[in-house]
């Protein structure tokens, strides 16, 4: 056995125990919570559930049709159908892959792109890294709102200490400053990128219109499906707490150190909404029916792509080729 897999075999067993520790420990005040969140689901408005998934599949057929978008401008043309498949597999090696949002699923598409349609390795890495670049447009100014929408958060570190405000304009520097830190150090790097942006520009600037509107058709129907999730149990939630969630939601999936974020993404946003004033059973509810959608349901189509379009042989190379 390798040192790595032992390693990674010890550390589970350790939150394992740990875990098994915290319920044994906690378990009267856990109980009545579960309850709670047990009553709320049995509540829960079935017709906004299938919205909220035809939305997310809906969602998934858009990033479909941008990437096509990008395949175009490298003289292929292949039908949406034949590309939903490919990005249901790299959700669903995504999430049972800690690598990130970034890693493992797009390392896999590209994969999977070359063995399915012949596109090299490196133009198919062209098309996913420029997606992904046009991505960050609409991040960014859903960012911003985020920003402008709660102008002052109140943190507390420990219970003896006062609160501490902290303004939006001093996050939104704090931010920038962090960034132009990591760019000097890595400005060599940055400059060689920029110039193959530029390089690369020319190939795919007649993408860039509609690559863009799809990204913000994306993140609007992403929106809308956690909106619908609320309306399913019942929940008030703000447009701008909505967006907080989407985008929280995008970050901590990116953090390469579970499988698809799993209780990352959870313990996340369940404080975000406590903070906000939900209740623990109101949280949880709402976000275990959000990731059954955006987790569960997706891991399971993804599967059944993979089985049926002979995928699992793609991800068997990836793994023994360490290529995330």
């Amino acid at each position: 056995m390798k040192m790595g897999t032992l390693i990674k075999i010890i550390v589970a067993l350790l939150l394992l125990a740990a875990g098994v520790y915290l319920v044994r420990s906690y378990w009267p005040e856990i109980v009545p919570v579960m309850k709670e969140i047990w009553g709320t689901l049995k509540e829960t408005k079935l017709r906004y559930v299938f919205l909220a998934i035809s939305v997310y599949l809906l969602s998934v057929y858009l990033f479909s049709v941008r990437w096509q978008q990008v395949l175009y401008c490298i003289d292929y043309n292949i039908k949406v159908t034949r590309l939903v498949p490919v990005y249901f597999g790299e959700i669903f090696v995504n999430n049972v892959t800690p690598g990130g949002n970034m890693a493992a699923g797009e390392s896999f598409r590209i994969l999977w792109a070359n063995k399915l349609f012949g596109i090299s390795y490196i133009n198919a890495f062209k098309t996913v890294f420029f997606e992904r670049l046009v991505e960050a447009i609409p991040v960014f100014f859903l960012s911003i709102y985020i920003l402008y929408a709660f102008p002052a958060l109140e943190i507390r570190f420990l219970p003896s200490i006062d609160r501490l405000t902290l303004k939006s304009v001093h996050l939104f520097f704090l931010i920038f400053l962090a960034a132009g830190i990591i760019m000097w150090f890595f400005r060599e790097k940055l400059i060689s990128l920029f110039r193959n942006i530029q390089k690369n520009w020319e190939i795919f600037k007649q993408s860039f219109i509609p690559v863009l509107l799809l990204s913000c058709g994306v993140w609007i129907l992403d929106v809308i499906r956690l909106k619908l999730v609320a309306l399913a149990l019942n929940i008030d939630l703000s447009l701008s707490l909505i967006v907080t969630i989407s985008i929280l939601t995008f970050i901590l999936g990116a953090l390469p150190l579970t499988p698809g974020g799993l209780g990352i993404i959870e313990g996340g946003l369940i404080s975000l909404l406590m903070y906000f004033g939900l209740s623990l059973a109101s949280a949880s509810s709402f976000v275990l029916l959000e990731r059954f959608i955006s987790y569960g349901i997706s891991s399971i189509i993804g599967f059944l792509y993979l089985s049926y379009y002979g995928g699992f042989k793609v991800w068997k190379r990836l793994r023994e080729e360490k290529l995330y």
